[in-house]
């Protein structure tokens, strides 16, 4: 590492021919070391590290031969040849100025970013506990389970994660990944009629996401899982399945003692304002029978919905955290979000296995996840929903291809089993902390016009048929402009 050169503590003048990094008191920003450029030490109220993008495969179109090769994982403190990237952490009482660290120009802005669980952005990237299970070999929620999960869920925390992905039942989602969800819940069904349900696992689990900085929002999927399928224990033990569609009996007889159960134990716990029943693209009529039940058996309890629809064609029914699919954001969808975040409720856009572009696959452009962090703040929405964070392929590390499901590579990951992030992962932090200072500017009345113009470059319609390279300059313009 080359000795750090402060040039000023400040009013300094940046050096020609380095990386220029701006940030503000409290940021955390990811950059690209041109090529034969390296870091230094840091100063104080500074940290640095640098690390190595190295290869990945994965097959451009799924379930296909070819293969290609991107310097999405990044390996901090590697040795290994690459390019390489830094990560420069400035602390909220770092003095303002600009500073020479090796070859980078960096230049403290005298405004503070807030710590990330301290953040209005509401990131929600769903967690997958099964899959770090399967990649250790080791069982599921033992001590070592825990160890393994926690720098992984530590990472996601750094960006401001507002939820905490838990399962209600076995497979919410069928067995859409590689690895099956499994329920946290325990839920005995004796021949007399009468139940028992153990929260032991929950209750743990959700105290291990908390002290790792998930949260607080607890979302639980689900009482309307993909093919109403839902299991049971009898009192002998054994698993049992059956079919819980809602609005029919044997729904309203399988989740009515699981109800008064869940709402009495979340507030024993002081867990129940932070809960949501989470639904993921679900019709109006079974959000609409799972709801009136809901209010029957756990009023109070909150509901969060992915779908593709205006919050208000849900007619009577009260949606607490929505997310749009992002090609189904409007300008009607956007005109409901004020009065919603008036209510306190939260609204938020969600990307998945479209649209093409922008997105956060292995083959988008770094761009393209900057803007993705970014875009919530510029249309007035509260931040963004994706699965997942870490839906691993079966050795991701040496070929991220998720043939086993058909999902194309990098859509149902950011992190590597390693725990190392990928480059997708670093820029969309760097556009979510973008669009958190764009938010506090805004608030504060801080050059509302120049705000108002960045903004109406964030056009949906042209981000959705933009090209190869077309993210670039916005991605710079909106650096130069929230960081001034």
């Amino acid at each position: 590492m080359k000795k750090l050169l402060i040039l000023a503590a400040a009013g300094g003048t940046l050096a020609a021919g380095a990386l220029d990094v701006a940030a503000w008191r409290g940021e955390t920003v990811a950059a690209w070391l041109p090529a034969g450029e390296s870091a230094g030490a840091a100063p104080a109220g500074v940290q640095v590290k640098v690390g190595t993008a190295v290869d990945v495969k994965y097959a451009p179109v799924p379930k296909k031969p070819e293969r290609k090769t991107v310097k999405d994982r990044v390996v901090w403190d590697s040795s290994a040849a690459g390019p390489q990237v830094v990560e420069i952490a400035v602390s909220a009482d770092a003095k303002p100025g600009v500073y020479r660290i090796g070859d980078v120009n960096l230049r403290v802005v005298d405004r503070v970013l807030p710590p990330a669980k301290d953040w209005k952005y509401y990131l929600d990237l769903w967690q997958h506990p099964w899959a770090v299970s399967r990649v250790a070999g080791v069982k599921p929620f033992s001590p070592t389970h825990y160890a393994k999960m926690e720098p992984v869920w530590k990472l996601l925390a750094g960006a401001g994660q507002k939820t905490l992905t838990v399962s209600l039942v076995d497979l919410p989602w069928n067995h859409q990944c590689y690895d099956g969800y499994e329920a946290m819940v325990k839920y005995v069904r004796r021949a007399d009629g009468t139940t028992s349900i153990d929260f032991s696992l929950f209750d743990e689990y959700v105290a291990f996401g908390r002290t790792c900085g998930l949260g607080p929002h607890i979302s639980c999927y689900t009482m309307c899982p993909w093919g109403y399928m839902v299991s049971w224990y009898d009192e002998a033990g054994k698993m049992q399945k059956g079919k819980a569609v809602p609005g029919t009996p044997f729904f309203k007889e399988y989740w009515g003692p699981f109800l008064t159960a869940f709402a009495a134990h979340l507030k024993e716990k002081g867990w129940f304002q932070d809960t949501y029943i989470s639904l993921d693209e679900r019709s109006p009529e079974d959000l609409r029978n799972t709801v009136a039940f809901m209010q029957e058996k756990a009023p109070g309890l909150k509901i969060a919905m992915a779908g593709n629809r205006k919050p208000s064609e849900f007619k009577g029914i009260v949606v607490d955290s929505y997310s749009q699919s992002l090609g189904h954001v409007n300008p009607d969808f956007l005109a409901e979000v004020p009065q919603r975040q008036k209510e306190g409720k939260v609204t938020t856009y969600y990307i998945c296995c479209g649209p093409a572009k922008p997105n956060t696959f292995m083959d988008s452009e770094l761009d393209e996840s900057f803007w993705c962090g970014a875009y919530p703040a510029m249309c007035g929405l509260d931040g963004l929903l994706r699965w997942a964070w870490n839906s691993w392929a079966e050795d991701t590390c040496a070929d991220a291809t998720y043939d086993c499901r058909g999902w194309r590579s990098g859509d149902v990951f950011l992190v590597y089993p390693d725990g190392s992030p990928s480059a997708r992962f670093l820029e969309l932090r760097n556009g979510i902390q973008q669009a958190e200072k764009f938010n506090i500017l805004k608030a504060q009345g801080v050059r509302p016009d120049e705000l108002k113009a960045l903004a109406a470059k964030y056009d949906l319609t042209a981000a959705l048929n933009k090209k190869d390279g077309d993210f670039k300059a916005l991605v710079q313009e909106t650096k130069d402009v929230l960081n001034k």
